[in-house]
């Protein structure tokens, strides 16, 4: 008699997809959520640019979140998911209960669970992200490793044509085209679909160095273009935004493409040297922006004169303050302020005061900290109604500053724990493998953590970082 497939209680084959699932069939899955995160997210972005609905970014979290966490489980129920991803899902499990302490301690319980509004960085983001880490280590096959970062270039890609509409002075929708917090206008700054210029900047460098490696290495024509197409696009978009994240993080990626490229002694070094022009034009156009766009100061029409300015500051007080009401709004010094006084214009000032503050925080609370996405509420000194306190902040402008003073050292050391574990087992990977997929997964993971220095986490961005740590820490497994 024929074999027939495995069922549950004599129903069909086809309502027993899961009992009856392939190893290849799971990783085609976990493919499909990924790249499905990569598409709903910038498509559930487009409202909150044009109205504030801020819900609806945390719906594609959410939703793709579920099916992540589903199939998560469901590698584990099939004994698909390899023995050696057992210590970091037991990382990410302590991780997730560690939130619940932060959580239990936090101050106001509904936003640790679910996030602020425009934020959704709660305790849940905790489990999608770290589904999405366990969905990217579980992919398989180099060839559906090398599908998410296509997808993840079509993200790019699409962020940079939204991000070209807001650079020009044509009305088009864009929360950057004025920054209030220091009453400048028409600054016309890029941040996609990503909320901000920061998360702008710190998504295409990161995508930027794996698209100038694949040009230089792939041996596909078409392909080639594509990818020279995507580290234009990139650099130039990134430079745009005239933040840290976006100038420096296109610079580190421009230069260890370079630098591995040269050790290694093969490859087309044209591909990189493609990405030169562009990143010159960025620098060019930030220069003259003032004289294009009749930037201008107040409503008095008071002219700047041309130059390259950093806008780290002002965007992070746009975006916290006057985007999503997050934080009290920027007040320039010699108003009364228990946490001291900072020049919002001045990098060295504005993460200096951040820093010294979320220090301060982390300093009282070090443990638990203030609870997920909580930071804004210890500062707390004028008002319980968040935008009645002047230069208090949701944001610190570190990702690692972030997670102790919201969740606690602990918390931190379980996060560089991962990590730690990730680069070791990458970087084996790539010195038995010399493969230019698997050592660009871990260089990009490496910029990314870099990055994060001066770039907190947004749902929008966050999660591709959390996929693309995932793969680096299963390249040393071998393929099925």
């Amino acid at each position: 008699m024929p074999k027939t497939a495995k069922t549950i209680l004599g129903t069909t084959e086809k309502s027993n997809f899961i009992l009856n699932m392939t190893p290849e069939s799971y990783y085609s899955f976990n493919l499909k959520i990924l790249l499905g995160f990569l598409i709903l997210m910038p498509l559930f972005s487009i409202p909150l640019e044009f109205a504030k609905v801020y819900s609806v970014p945390g719906m594609a979290l959410s939703i793709m979140g579920v099916f992540a966490i589903v199939f998560v489980f469901i590698g584990f129920m099939k004994s698909e998911t390899p023995r050696n991803l057992f210590l970091p899902a037991g990382i990410l499990a302590a991780m997730l209960v560690w939130g619940l302490v932060s959580f239990y301690n936090s101050y106001d319980y509904s936003v640790s669970i679910f996030g602020e509004d425009g934020r959704s960085e709660g305790w849940l983001s905790i489990l999608f992200y770290g589904s999405f880490f366990l969905l990217g280590a579980q992919l398989g096959t180099d060839d559906n490793r090398l599908k998410l970062l296509h997808g993840m270039f079509w993200m790019g890609l699409a962020e940079c044509l939204w991000g070209l509409f807001q650079m020009l002075p044509i009305g088009f929708p864009s929360y950057y085209k004025n920054l209030e917090p220091i009453l400048l206008f028409n600054t016309f700054l890029p941040s996609g679909l990503t909320g901000s210029p920061v998360f702008l900047g710190f998504l295409l460098s990161v995508l930027l160095l794996s698209a100038i490696l694949e040009a230089a290495c792939t041996e596909n024509k078409k392909q080639r273009i594509f990818d020279i197409l995507c580290a234009v696009s990139f650099s130039l978009t990134a430079v745009r935004t005239q933040c840290l994240t976006g100038i420096i993080g296109t610079v580190l990626a421009f230069l260890i493409a370079l630098i591995y490229l040269l050790v290694k002694k093969s490859g087309r070094k044209a591909a990189v040297i493609a990405v030169i022009p562009a990143i010159l034009l960025g620098m060019v156009w930030n220069y003259f922006s003032p004289s294009i766009n009749n930037t201008n100061y107040t409503i008095e029409n008071e002219t700047i004169s041309d130059g390259i300015a950093f806008y780290d500051g002002s965007v992070l007080w746009k975006d916290s303050s006057y985007r999503l009401a997050v934080s009290g709004y920027y007040v320039p010094s010699g108003s009364i302020n228990p946490n001291g006084h900072f020049d919002i214009a001045s990098l060295t000032e504005t993460y200096g005061y951040l820093w010294k503050n979320t220090l301060a925080i982390i300093k009282k609370y070090p443990l638990a900290g203030s609870g997920p996405d909580n930071l804004v509420y210890p500062q707390l000194y004028q008002s319980l109604v968040i935008p009645s306190n002047p230069n208090v902040f949701d944001r610190c402008g570190s990702y690692y500053l972030q997670t102790a003073g919201t969740m606690g050292i602990p918390m931190l050391l379980l996060f560089l724990v991962l990590m730690c574990l990730t680069l070791i087992r990458g970087g084996t990977a790539c010195k038995k493998n010399k493969n230019w997929l698997h050592t660009s997964i871990f260089l990009t993971v490496i910029l990314a953590l870099l990055l994060m220095i001066f770039c907190t986490g947004s749902i929008t961005v966050t999660p591709v970082f959390w996929m693309l740590a995932g793969i680096c820490i299963s390249l040393c497994k071998p393929e099925v």
